[in-house]
């Protein structure tokens, strides 16, 4: 018989043995303070490649705490989400403009250089992007600061089996819903993992290798994000003025989600 492979992170003694994992705001507080580190610096334009192994491990970080609420994995997957739908779709933008593409509709199927990625065929020369390695190089470090995001959005749905209904109505000022306290991670679920390797080494030469892997990934995972939000759209909506459960945020929520400090919740 096989065995459940136990996780632990460095914030578990402090949320178990801590009136913190019976006070939502507190524990809430944790996790925005966390997810903040992957918000936009406000005086950069990109981001900093050695903030990504930070980053890396903040996302195993979010991923294996003790969670024993839904409330709280949802908590996370819906500020991920406003993070994503807005500088990811930025970062699909800038490269669409710098390689020349579909400015409408930048990221609407796979493309060429998608296609080479991930088939090992990728040369930068058949694509002209030599002149562009700066560039290019600094878009795909700005989407290793979404990656971890997309990737961890998809852990916490498997691992606590989140419906993308119930993911488009949670709101963070809820209340906890009984039926979702006394949840664990699902033990047939593997341990997330992080690894990102570097886009220019020491002297700032590119990577073409790893830059074609994080272009052939970033591209089809916000694709995918994006048609997780529109599937959600065939679900019926309460016809009211105000958003209720089953209705689906619109993007305009996200830019509110993240004027905003922390959401204000009560403790319970």
């Amino acid at each position: 018989e096989g065995h459940k492979v136990v996780t632990d992170t460095i914030f578990d003694q402090v949320i178990k043995e801590s009136a913190i994992r019976n006070k939502r705001a507190q524990r809430q507080g944790l996790l925005k303070g966390i997810i903040s580190l992957f918000e936009k610096d406000p005086d950069s334009e990109h981001t900093d490649a050695d903030q990504l192994p930070l980053l890396a491990f903040a996302s195993e970080i979010l991923a294996h705490l003790p969670y024993t609420a839904l409330n709280d994995p949802l908590f996370i997957v819906y500020h991920l989400s406003c993070i994503t739908a807005l500088d990811g779709q930025s970062i699909i933008n800038q490269f669409a403009e710098l390689l020349g593409g579909d400015l409408c509709d930048p990221n609407s199927e796979e493309d060429d250089i998608e296609r080479a990625a991930k088939t090992g065929t990728f040369d930068p020369n058949q694509f002209g992007l030599q002149s562009k390695s700066a560039e290019f190089g600094q878009l795909c470090v700005n989407s290793c600061r979404i990656l971890p995001l997309l990737q961890l959005k998809d852990f916490l749905c498997e691992a606590y089996n989140l419906s993308e209904a119930r993911i488009t109505e949670y709101v963070p000022s809820e209340k906890e819903r009984i039926h979702e306290k006394g949840v664990s991670i699902s033990d047939s679920i593997p341990a997330f993992s992080c690894i990102m390797d570097p886009i220019f080494d020491s002297q700032q030469n590119i990577n073409w290798n790893n830059a074609g892997k994080v272009y052939a990934m970033m591209r089809p995972m916000m694709r995918d994000s994006e048609d997780e939000d529109l599937h959600v759209d065939t679900e019926p909506l309460k016809k009211t003025p105000k958003r209720k459960s089953g209705q689906k945020r619109k993007l305009g929520d996200f830019d509110d989600a993240l004027a905003q400090d922390s959401p204000k919740v009560s403790p319970d």
